[in-house]
């Protein structure tokens, strides 16, 4: 059997946490969970320390200060690799993404090495505001067509891993430390593998709490969409030169 282990990161997420766990293993009761939280001053680490004595399958990483969204996937991606898991599923702690879609994940694994929750597809959506839903259709769109990247949905952290991709990929050059790096790890992945799906979700607005997306994530954000971009345009230049000079 393979060994799955679903990550998710928190930071100030005492009114959902709880109540994900539970649903996580309701949903697949063989797996293991980390949860890495960075040092939430609402309470949610002890909330953590507590479900751990519950729950044996659920590990806890406490991070002693708000080192940021990406730097905590990495290194749940690490850690999976560390720890020989076979598949890791990355998921938001508030409900936006429902365990309910964990079947479907693990079921669409056995064909792929990378799987992505998907909004963008027949079947998807959200509830987002005109504000937020703007913003995600357009960073899609643009992540889309200037990263070369065959799916719809490009920016959520709803996604499942062959672990031996992982294996495969340079973690640490990727240097997104916040929402930026979903799109900096897939068009990494993309350009590993063609075995890559998506399968519809809704997307729910958070549960309880606040939204931390920032005016400057989105600044980081459209600064490394641009530098993948002109990273693959060079990329793709420089092959094109040496295939010439290997003509000639």
């Amino acid at each position: 059997m393979e060994q799955i282990l679903v990550f998710t990161a928190t930071y100030n997420e005492a009114e959902n946490i709880e109540d994900l766990i539970i649903s996580v293993f309701d949903h697949l009761r063989d797996t293991e969970m980390l949860v890495i939280d960075d040092d939430s001053p609402d309470g949610t680490g002890n909330i953590l320390k507590e479900l751990a004595k519950k729950y044996k399958q659920l590990n806890i990483i406490h991070r002693t200060r708000k080192l940021g969204l990406g730097t905590a996937h990495k290194l749940a991606m690490k850690y999976a690799i560390e720890n020989n898991f076979d598949i890791l599923i990355t998921m938001d702690a508030d409900f936006s993404h429902h365990p309910k879609y964990l079947k479907k994940m693990v079921s669409m694994m056995v064909n792929n090495d990378f799987v992505t929750g998907s909004r963008y597809i027949n079947g998807g959506g959200l509830n987002y505001g005109l504000y937020r839903k703007t913003l995600s259709v357009t960073a899609n769109l643009l992540a889309r067509n200037l990263l070369d990247i065959p799916l719809k949905e490009c920016t959520t952290s709803y996604r499942g891993f062959q672990v031996s991709i992982l294996k495969a990929m340079n973690l640490d050059s990727i240097q997104s430390d916040g929402y930026s790096f979903f799109v900096e790890s897939i068009y990494y992945i993309c350009r590993l593998t063609n075995k890559i799906d998506e399968f519809p979700i809704f997307f729910s607005d958070r549960q309880s709490g606040i939204s931390k997306i920032s005016k400057l994530e989105i600044f980081k954000s459209v600064y490394c969409l641009f530098k993948l971009f002109f990273n693959r345009v060079l990329s793709q230049k420089f092959k094109k030169e040496f295939q010439n000079r290997r003509q000639n």
